[in-house]
């Protein structure tokens, strides 16, 4: 067993909890459901689960980022799965107030809402999608009237949601990818203020918190950084005459 947590150093709690509802599933014989997990999680769960037990991901919508996770002791108990989300939809009027993402990702915080309590959030134009555990749905139906400047009324919604995420692209030259080098370039601060930033947790990479300055992150990384927002890392196979890497910025917007 220790080897299992050797294996996935800094996530042992979370490895830990995902070890102890398997063990519930096989005892009971029941589906056990998980909250909403990060891309991060639902990789481990891939390799924690693999083939060994029986297991689907949901997240309320096809390209749904947060997802949901069903374990069953028994192929005929699939049809049984009834994932426990449910999507949450908002008019409000771009006339008098522009919401983002992290206008409605604050509110519901400040509603002492838990991040694993629900999924994705997509503002489009003059509407709030929102992806929650059902446990959550009327409470949040309930006591979330207000984003930013403007009032809304959530419903429950039951139709198909899609969403192509909008990002605004940009070209960078980094020396390399380590993550300073590239929370640099993306902020436009010095290399010394961008490991400061790393250090003191205002950055993550596919949504995993990371510490580690010499971190090499990777083709299609997500970085989130504090205050800045979310990019998308595109390498171009290319150099410039200086020998720096060409790297294209995507912002989420």
């Amino acid at each position: 067993m220790n080897n299992v947590y050797e294996h996935y150093r800094g996530d042992e709690e979370f490895v830990k909890r995902m070890l102890d509802r398997i063990e519930r599933m096989q005892r009971s014989y029941r589906v056990i459901y998980t909250p909403f997990l990060t891309s991060a999680q639902q990789h481990i769960c891939h390799q924690l689960l693999g083939k060994q037990v029986l297991y689907m991901m949901d997240g309320g919508y096809e390209q749904a980022e947060y997802k949901c996770l069903a374990i069953y002791p028994d192929e005929g108990m699939k049809d049984a799965v009834c994932m426990p989300i449910a999507c949450l939809k908002a008019s409000f009027s771009e006339r008098y107030s522009s919401l983002q993402h992290r206008d409605v990702l604050g509110a519901l915080m400040n509603l002492g809402i838990r991040r694993e309590q629900f999924g994705d959030i997509l503002v489009q134009t003059g509407t709030i999608y929102v992806f929650v555990h059902e446990d959550i749905r009327t409470y949040v139906m309930q006591n979330c009237r207000r984003i930013g400047r403007s009032s809304v009324c959530f419903e429950e919604f039951s139709g198909t949601v899609t969403h192509e995420p909008s990002l605004l692209y940009r070209q960078v030259f980094v020396s390399s990818l380590r993550l300073d080098a590239l929370v640099s370039a993306i902020t436009s601060l010095s290399r010394a203020k961008a490991q400061n930033m790393i250090r003191l947790k205002q950055v993550k990479v596919d949504q995993v918190l990371l510490e580690d300055c010499d971190y090499l992150c990777n083709n299609n990384s997500i970085l989130s950084i504090r205050g800045y927002g979310r990019f998308q890392i595109s390498l171009k196979d290319r150099k410039t005459k200086k020998g720096n890497i060409v790297v294209e910025i995507g912002t989420y917007v």
